[in-house]
């Protein structure tokens, strides 16, 4: 027997009682907690981290009781369902007692391709015996009683032994087939997904061992959990990073060092990057990774540990996730928001989005008695904290996805950038490839265990993805974009706050919320940590893009029409400079919960706030005249399985979504954040709900009298100043080649003779430009376009360009005018019903649809606002066009891209590519000057005729298009 006392009491016979799950914990009333020796907070720390419903203190039968115990294990045994396995680890009084414990309890035939879960024993003789098990009540109460146990605490993590005094060095942790470790056990040896606490004494202990080659800040915090589970004290988990490189601290040449940023599970439910990143730190950190080592004396690692409050967790207890928990970690942190909508991204803004802007934090936001501090202090810190690095080369940030046809799908963020930096983002993305392809083959060689855990976790019964990896844009690969996301913010340029960085977000598959399984977590640790290795080496490299043109000079037709100032905007000074609006906000209306409240300026906007619940009543949305836009944002959330509906004065649906659509198998970015629409009709629009739960939002309605809304009044911050011009793409891509020029020229150089060299017949130029139909209606300028195409110069139209073949009298363009030709509005300009055959889609793969990425030019990611213009299929094929695709507006549909002959010349068309930006959102960060994607970025060299060259390490990797 054990030398401490046990009791094992008799409980009188009662009806089941009842549990709750930690969400539905933070319900009741205080006094549901007194008198049963645990407080209301253990309760729910317990209850979130077991990821079990548990019985109340006061209803607890007291089944086991030890000296030996702490509280919290003590309770998480007993509170539990009887055939739950609490996670232990167990301290004994000498190597017999531990035997003894052993052979009762462990699995000593364990096999990884056999059993679905960890051992459910591992063990260690020396600095002093304990084991790590999983135990029922029963069985925890069986091994009291045999004696020899001298401490039992509760201890989930990777590291059996992470909580004790001694976890670290040098001992053997047995059974045999525990494969040898240190801080953080393989994937095939870990008892559990690593946790904040365990990482966290980890880095600790790295930085210890191996002061040269980790340094560990702590930058911050999650806001925690006060609003959404004590109501008090909030339980504040710290943002680790870690910095990997030779020679750490030595501050100064780590600044000059390349850099390579991971964000890890800034979706707390998206395990996979904390687990590669863990264990890569580790073994680079004892020098032991042949992959990583040789790379540290000329770059640095940055692995971000972001979200801590989905972390701590392991059942979803806030917002809205109490009508229907799952049971895994929290999407995002404590109060509700999306941890990836909530950074400075430069466009369009949801004015329900909470943008973390340190530079300029107005404290309490318009509309609220909360602040920024107060809802995204993790986005706050994290931008702060990247700010201050110098010379960020690639930011990577992990997510995982449910079932996709890929294992892996990498997004390309909606930044823009230049030559080569769109080079290497295809690039990192081709290596992952090529890496994933090399390990594996193909998803045939993982099969069985995909399989496997189809069946273990979503009910599949023969689940083995089509690829292993596949990229493009947000769109390409999802059917949907976002603003305010951390890539998007990254890859901005630094001079306009961002890091100027290459970024991409990989979407693992086959994501479990509360299981750890070996048999597939080791696949998904592989494909990360072959990704982490891809972007390190690439940081590593010395990469170059150049263009290759055949000598061939080009003009492209500038426009001041096109060009978008801060300076234009109503609410700006009248000199120009940077706004900071007409006025103060004026609060008034906040609630006590800080989201029920609305602000106002003298200048005639005013934004009104409120929280809501969806329920078997209409919400009901008011609209006013002057209302601009109207934004909904659906907080995290739990198991709401209905329809919203959108509804108009007229009780006419306007928009739908179907959240059983957007379960927990989706891909992360799917998952219906917000629904935004503009300029409604006024009067009481309503939000109808069918279906189980009460989904909680954030309604945000903006009115103003002016043109444009003020970002002072309804965000608190000042508008940033800008001036771009879509035609900066030209001048962009310019420095790039390898020979001939690209050179602007305005409507009256055209009209004047510029084109051609006198009366010669020869040209000045090789193509002509064209995104406008300014000098549409000048006779010179039209005469000239034509003398120019007759003299075999090619011509490229792009956008409201394409209305120049109403005039053009010249080859194929003669046979079209302006009844052929419509101009409207589309969700996402994406290109449909594509020929791969045609030149404008040389070298561009399947998953490649969108053209230009809309949020960072102020178009919306919701509403069908960016324009294109498009031909009449039957017209142009009457002219005899060659068609590359085509795209479905609001209000026409017709080809979007394809070319025209006209002698030895060609007209090459592509109807949305290089738009203005839109003004008319809020847009408080600045604006971008043009925002296209890899596609329409190939589609404009296509159209030119050029050849774009990569070079990784002075040797040619890959062309794309072809010289014509």
């Amino acid at each position: 027997m054990s030398t401490h006392d046990q009791h094992h009491d008799e409980a009188e016979p009662t009806d089941e009682r009842e549990e709750y799950t930690a969400a539905e914990a933070a319900e009741l009333e205080a006094d549901a907690f007194d008198g049963g020796g645990i407080d209301r907070r253990t309760f729910l720390s317990v209850a979130a981290a077991s990821g079990a419903a548990l019985a109340l203190p006061t209803t607890v039968s007291a089944d086991v009781t030890d000296d030996a115990l702490t509280d919290v294990a003590e309770f998480a045994v007993n509170a539990t369902d009887e055939d739950y396995e609490a996670t232990l680890v167990l301290e004994f009084a000498d190597g017999d007692a531990l035997a003894a414990f052993y052979d009762e309890f462990g699995e000593p035939d364990w096999e990884i391709d056999e059993d679905d879960r960890a051992p459910k024993v591992v063990y260690r003789e020396a600095p002093t015996p304990a084991a790590h098990a999983r135990l029922t009540a029963a069985e925890l109460e069986a091994a009291l009683e045999d004696g020899g146990i001298e401490h039992v605490d509760f201890s989930p993590g990777a590291n059996p032994f992470w909580k004790l005094d001694d976890p670290y060095g040098d001992y053997e942790v047995y059974p045999e087939y525990v494969e040898e470790y240190d801080v953080f056990p393989s994937v095939e040896s870990a008892r559990d997904f690593v946790s904040h606490g365990e990482v966290g004494r980890a880095l600790e202990h790295l930085e210890a061992e191996h002061p040269d080659m980790v340094n560990l800040e702590r930058i911050g915090y999650g806001p925690g959990h006060e609003n959404h589970v004590t109501g008090e004290d909030p339980d504040l988990g710290e943002i680790y990073v870690a910095e990997l490189t030779n020679d750490v601290q030595d501050r100064e040449a780590f600044a000059e060092k390349d850099k390579a940023v991971f964000t890890v599970a800034i979706h707390g439910n998206e395990q996979a990057g904390r687990e590669a990143a863990s264990r890569i730190l580790e073994n680079a950190a004892k020098g032991e990774s042949e992959a990583f080592n040789p790379l540290l004396d000329d770059i640095a690692i940055v692995y971000v540990y972001i979200n801590p409050d989905g972390w701590l967790v392991r059942e979803p207890h806030v917002g809205g996730s109490a009508d229907d928990p799952t049971i895994g970690h929290e999407r995002g942190n404590s109060t509700g928001l999306d941890t990836n909508r909530q950074y400075p991204t430069i466009g369009w803004v949801d004015p329900a989005f909470w943008p973390a802007e340190p530079a300029d934090d107005p404290g309490i936001r318009p509309g609220y008695d909360v602040g920024y501090e107060d809802m995204v202090p993790d986005a706050l810190a994290a931008v702060e904290h990247l700010r201050g690095y110098d010379n960020v080369e690639y930011l990577c940030d992990y997510h995982m996805m449910g079932w996709a046809d890929s294992m892996v799908l990498n997004l390309e963020s909606n930044a823009t950038y230049e030559h080569d930096g769109t080079h290497n983002l295809d690039e990192v993305n081709r290596r992952i490839n090529d890496a994933m392809t090399d390990r594996w083959g193909g998803p045939e060689a993982i099969a069985e265990d995909t399989i496997r855990a189809g069946r273990d976790t979503a009910d599949l019964e023969e689940y083995v993805p089509e690829t292993l990896q596949n990229y493009g844009s947000i769109y390409d690969s999802l059917e949907y974009n976002i603003t305010g996301g951390l890539l998007g913010w990254a890859g901005i340029e630094e001079e306009r706050g961002g890091l100027g960085a290459v970024t991409v977000a990989p979407e693992l598959g086959l994501r479990d919320f509360q299981n750890w399984r070996p048999y597939v977590e080791r696949h998904l640790e592989t494909a990360y940590f072959l990704s982490m290795r891809e972007f390190a080496e690439l940081c590593a490299a010395d990469t170059d893009a150049t263009v290759a043109t055949d000598g061939s000079d080009v003009a492209y037709v500038r426009s001041e029409t096109l060009t978008r100032s801060s300076a234009d905007l109503s609410h700006t000074p009248d000199d120009g400079g940077p706004g900071k609006g007409k006025g103060k906000a004026k609060g008034k209306g906040e609630s006590e919960n800080g989201s029920h409240g609305s602000a106002s300026d003298d200048g005639g906007t005013e934004v009104r706030c409120r929280a809501a619940r969806l329920g078997a009543e209409p919400t009901p949305v008011d609209v006013a005249e002057n209302t601009q836009t109207v934004s909904v944002c659906f907080l995290a959330g739990g198991g709401e399985d209905g329809v919203v509906r959108l509804c108009d004065p007229d009780g006419e649906r306007v928009r739908e979504i179907d959240l059983s659509e957007h379960d927990a198998d989706d891909c992360c970015m799917t998952d219906p954040s917000s629904l935004f629409f503009s300029t409604p009709d006024a009067g009481e629009w309503t939000l109808q709900y069918d279906g189980d739960g009460e989904p909680a939002v954030e309604i945000v309605v903006v009115d103003s009298d002016e043109e444009h809304p003020d970002p002072e009044v309804v965000l608190g911050y000042s508008q940033q100043d800008y001036e771009v011009n879509p035609l900066a793409f030209f001048e962009d891509l310019d420095p790039f080649l390898e020979d001939g020029s690209i050179e602007g020229i305005s409507v009256h150089h055209v009209g004047v003779g510029r084109l051609l060299k006198g009366n010669s017949g020869k040209r000045h130029y090789d193509e002509l430009v064209i995104a406008h139909d300014d000098g549409i209606d000048d006779s010179d300028y039209v005469a000239a376009i034509e003398a120019f195409v007759e003299a075999g110069g090619d011509l490229v139209l792009t956008d409201t360009g394409l209305y120049l073949l109403d005039v053009l009298e010249v080859g194929d363009a003669a046979e079209l005018s302006a009844a052929d030709i419509a101009s409207t509005t589309i969700t996402i300009a994406n290109l449909e019903d594509r020929n791969f055959d045609h030149h404008l889609l040389t070298d561009l793969r399947e998953i490649q649809r969108e053209i230009w990425k809309s949020p960072q030019i102020g178009y919306s990611a919701n509403e069908s606002d960016q324009p294109i213009t498009v031909i009449d299929d039957d017209a142009f094929e009457a002219a005899g066009g060659e068609v590359a695709g085509r795209m479905d507006g609001a209000d026409a549909a017709g080809v979007a891209a394809g070319s025209l002959s006209a002698g030895d010349a060609e007209i090459n068309l592509i109807g949305s590519a290089l738009p203005p930006a839109s003004q008319e959102y809020l847009h408080p960060f600045g604006m971008a000057d043009h925002a296209l994607s890899f596609m329409g970025h190939t589609m404009m060299c296509n159209a030119l005729g050029f050849e774009q060259r990569r070079f990784v390490d002075g040797e040619l990797v890959g062309t794309w298009g072809e010289l014509r």
